[in-house]
C-alpha cells in the first residue's frame, strides 16, 4: 500500500508570490486571509497540474485552459512580464511521502546484482534493500515563456529515504527538442527520457548498455527508488478532488445520470446526480459528532442517502433529505416535504460538501466495512484521498458554518487530507473550542494539535504575498501567528458596541439584557414592557 500523502507545495514567481514560499500541508489544513491575498493561488497551482495531467496530450508540459485560464503562463508569472523570447515562468514544487514495494521494483528491474549495483549507482544501501522503501520525494517543476508558449525549463527529483540521511538527486534537463538526464550530478548519453506531461519515465536499450556498465546501474537504481515514487504522485494530483467557491443553483428536477458519475463536478453541478445514482452504496465515515468520544473512534459503513442524513443531522439540520422519484420525468431532492429550490440555498450549498466528503473515501462502493475501529479502517486503505475545497461555509447559518469543522476533522481522521480555504471565523473558532474542551492529553486533544494547521495569507507593501503557519494550542490558541483582521473582527465589533452604548448612558452596561449598572450605582432591573 502506498499511502501516498502530499506534504506540502512550494511556489516561487506565481502569481503575488515572488519569493519562494513553502506550503506545509496536514491532514487537515485551513487557509485563511484576505480578499486578493493570494489565497487562491495555493489552490490554483495544483489545479493548473490536475488539468495538465488531465489532457490526453502528454506531449504539453502545461495546460492553461480549464478551472485555471490564462493566454499565456505570463499571466500566471510574478510582475506580468512584458513578452520575451525567453522569461522566467513559475517554479511549482510538490513534496510527498510514499511506500515502495522493493520487490515489484527489483522485479521491474529484473533482479539486478545488489553489489554491482550499489557500487556502480552511487546508492550504497541499495545492496542491502528492505521490504520496503518509506520515501520522502519533492519534485521541483521550473517553467518558461518562450514568445507566448509555455514550456518547462527542467525538472529535479529529490528522493530521501527514511533509513538513510543523504537524498538522491534525479534532473531533467533540455537538450534541443529532446531532454536527458543527470543521475548525481553525472550526465548520461545512454538514458532517453520521455515526459507525460511534467512526469520523468527514463528508459534504456538493453541490448546497447551492457550490465556492468554504470548507467545500466543508474537506470535500475531509479526503477528501484523513484519511479513508484513518481507514479503516485501521478496518482495524487491527477484524483484531487475539488469543489470550487461558486455552487450551481439547485434545480426542482434533475435528469438522472446515464453512466455513473466519477465527480461532483468544481461546482457541484453533478452532486445530485451522485447522490441518486450511488444512494444506495457503502461509503464509510466517522460521525462529526463522535469525534470527543472517549470510548474510541468507530467507522460507519451506510448507504450514501443515510451517511448524508446522518450527517445532516450532525450539522444541526433536521429535515430529512430524500430522493423522490418522478417517472418519466427525473427525480428530485426533497427536505421533508419541500424540493431543494423551495429550502434555501444554504442548503443546496452545504450538500456537495457532505457528498464529496463521502465520495472521497477510498474504499468507496467496494468494501462493506462496519462499526470499525478507525484504526482498522485506515489499515484497510491503500490510498489517501485529498480534497480542495472553497469556501464550504457560503450561504450557512453561523451553527451550521462551525460544525462543518467537527465534520472536517472527522474526515481528515479517515484517510482523507483537506485543504480548506475559507473567511469563516466560526470555522476556526469551533476547530479552537474543540482542542479548548478536549480534555487533557486525550486522543482528540493529541490529533488536533498535531494535524490542524491554519496558514494566514497576506501581503507586504509591494503586493507580494506570504504565508504564516499556526498550530492549535491546548487553551485554544493559535500559537505561532495570529491571523491578522480574522477572528479580531468580531471581538473588535462587541467592544464597539459596548463602548458606544456606555457613552449613551453614561456609565457601565451590565452583562445581561435589561440590567444597566451605572457608575457608583448598584445594578437596577430596568422594567421591561
Amino acid at each position: 500500500m502506498s499511502q501516498a500523502r502530499l506534504k506540502s507545495i512550494t511556489i516561487e514567481n506565481m502569481k503575488s508570490f515572488r519569493d519562494k514560499t513553502r506550503i506545509p500541508f496536514a491532514p487537515l489544513t485551513i487557509v485563511v486571509g484576505r480578499n486578493n491575498s493570494g489565497k487562491s493561488t495555493l489552490i490554483q497551482s495544483l489545479l493548473l497540474l490536475k488539468q495538465t495531467l488531465s489532457d490526453p496530450r502528454s506531449y504539453l508540459p502545461l495546460k492553461l485552459d480549464g478551472v485555471v485560464e490564462a493566454f499565456h503562463l505570463r499571466e500566471l508569472t510574478h510582475g506580468w512580464p512584458e513578452a520575451g523570447d525567453a522569461v522566467t515562468g513559475p517554479t511549482i514544487a510538490l513534496e510527498w511521502e510514499s511506500r515502495v514495494d522493493v520487490e515489484a521494483a527489483l522485479n521491474k528491474a529484473r533482479n539486478p546484482d545488489r553489489v554491482h549495483l550499489a557500487t556502480y549507482s552511487g546508492v550504497p544501501w541499495l545492496e542491502n534493500l528492505p521490504d520496503t522503501l518509506f520515501t520522502t520525494s519533492e519534485l521541483r517543476i521550473h517553467t518558461l515563456d518562450a514568445n507566448g508558449t509555455a514550456l518547462l525549463a527542467g525538472l529535479e527529483i529529490e528522493i530521501r529515504e527514511r533509513r538513510h540521511r543523504d537524498p538522491l538527486l534525479l534532473r531533467i534537463l533540455p537538450d534541443g527538442d529532446a531532454w536527458y538526464c543527470e543521475w548525481l550530478g553525472q550526465q548520461s548519453s545512454r538514458i532517453q527520457v520521455e515526459l507525460d506531461h511534467f512526469i520523468p519515465y527514463l528508459r534504456i536499450d538493453r541490448s546497447r548498455v551492457g550490465p556492468r556498465l554504470a548507467e545500466r546501474a543508474w537506470h535500475n537504481a531509479y526503477l528501484i527508488i523513484f519511479e513508484q515514487p513518481l507514479e503516485h504522485l501521478k496518482q495524487i494530483i491527477k484524483y484531487l478532488f475539488y469543489l470550487g467557491s461558486h455552487r450551481s443553483a439547485p434545480q426542482g428536477m434533475y435528469r438522472p445520470a446515464t453512466t455513473d458519475p466519477m465527480e461532483i463536478g468544481i461546482s457541484g453541478e453533478f452532486a445530485a446526480q451522485m447522490l441518486h445514482r450511488k444512494q444506495s452504496e457503502i461509503v464509510h465515515f466517522l460521525l462529526p459528532d463522535r469525534i470527543a468520544s472517549q470510548d474510541g473512534w468507530s467507522v460507519s459503513g451506510r448507504p450514501m442517502g443515510e451517511a448524508i442524513n446522518a450527517i445532516m443531522r450532525a450539522l444541526a439540520i433536521d429535515a430529512p433529505l430524500q430522493v423522490k422519484e418522478v417517472m418519466g420525468m427525473g427525480f428530485q431532492l426533497m427536505f421533508g416535504n419541500a424540493n431543494l429550490v423551495h429550502v434555501g440555498r444554504g442548503l443546496g450549498y452545504l450538500l456537495p460538501v457532505i457528498v464529496l466528503g463521502l465520495f472521497a473515501d477510498p474504499l468507496r462502493f467496494v468494501n462493506k466495512l462496519s462499526n470499525v475501529s478507525l484504526r482498522h479502517y485506515n489499515r484497510q486503505c491503500e490510498t489517501i484521498s485529498h480534497i480542495l475545497m472553497e469556501e464550504p461555509e457560503a450561504h450557512l447559518h453561523p451553527k451550521a458554518a462551525s460544525r462543518l469543522a467537527d465534520y472536517f476533522v472527522s474526515l481528515a481522521m479517515a484517510n482523507r487530507q483537506l485543504l480548506i480555504e475559507t473567511h469563516s471565523d466560526h470555522l476556526v473558532r469551533r476547530l479552537r473550542g474543540l482542542a479548548a474542551r478536549a480534555p487533557s492529553g486525550s486522543p482528540l486533544e493529541k490529533w488536533l494539535l498535531k494535524n490542524v494547521v491554519v496558514l494566514s495569507v497576506s501581503q507586504d507593501e509591494q503586493g507580494c504575498s506570504c504565508v504564516e503557519e499556526s498550530r492549535l494550542t491546548a487553551d485554544g490558541w493559535l500559537g505561532d501567528h495570529w491571523p491578522a483582521e480574522f477572528m479580531d473582527e468580531a471581538s473588535d465589533a462587541e467592544d464597539e458596541i459596548y463602548n458606544a452604548k456606555l457613552d449613551k448612558v453614561g456609565g457601565f452596561i451590565g452583562a445581561g439584557p435589561g440590567v444597566t449598572m451605572v457608575e457608583g450605582e448598584e445594578p437596577e432591573e430596568e422594567a421591561v414592557p
